[in-house]
């Protein structure tokens, strides 16, 4: 957790929003007991995979090898996720970072994120929605996330456009993302292997649409960390 995170949790300290217990905006017991693993599935279309793959058909459309989520975008996730992007709460980014970190942990060795020497990066946020909220929420997750296994952090992704993809049919958000994504300094991310990080997924067309922005400007290997499934 940054200095500016600290500060905020030590002026105005995070509470359980099941159990009120300080410390954290949702502690581990509480997370144990509500947050129901997503599983081995298919992050699109939901169809059983090892490891979480990304299966053939989707894999098609051009979408990260590998995408693991955490849990369904409902309930106390669906809570947490909301407390942190539209409640000004940053501190709640370190639980979400926990949560998914774990997620990582639990469909890959250490020896397998060692070899694969992940460069972490964020799916870019509109500008307009940094500017509303007073903070780049997927930016923090993916440098909380990165610090919390030890990873590379990048912030060389950038996003053309201020469309909002609520409300729009699949096919409508494929066409609104595709061409949006670039890649500032490719340099730093040729023939490497990219950890794609986001809060939420729903089609998975601003993963796909990163992912190819990240492929075509040189990385080897693109998968992806997602907290949440939205249904």
């Amino acid at each position: 957790m940054g200095v500016l995170e600290t500060f905020i949790g030590w002026l105005a300290p995070s509470v359980c929003l099941v159990c009120g217990q300080e410390g954290a905006s949702l502690c581990t017991p509480c997370s144990a007991l509500n947050i129901v693993p997503f599983g081995e599935r298919c992050f699109n279309c939901a169809a059983l995979s090892a490891r979480a793959r990304t299966c053939s058909s989707c894999r098609s459309l051009g979408s990260p090898r590998f995408v693991w989520v955490t849990t369904d975008y409902k309930d106390l996730a669906k809570e947490v996720v909301h407390v942190y992007k539209f409640g000004h709460q940053r501190i709640a980014a370190a639980s979400i970072a926990d949560l998914m970190a774990e997620t990582l942990l639990s469909f890959n060795s250490d020896e397998d994120i060692a070899k694969a020497n992940y460069t972490v990066i964020a799916v870019p946020t509109a500008t307009s929605r940094v500017r509303q909220r007073g903070f780049d929420h997927s930016a923090l997750l993916a440098r909380t996330i990165a610090r919390k296994l030890g990873l590379p952090y990048a912030n060389i992704m950038k996003r053309l456009g201020q469309d909002r993809q609520v409300g729009r049919t699949r096919a409508e958000r494929f066409r609104q993302v595709d061409g949006k994504y670039i890649v500032a300094s490719p340099e730093k991310i040729t023939g490497r292997n990219i950890l794609l990080i986001d809060d939420v997924v729903t089609t998975g067309a601003t993963l796909t649409a990163a992912a190819k922005a990240l492929r075509a400007a040189g990385a080897k290997r693109v998968d992806a960390l997602v907290f949440a499934k939205r249904l």
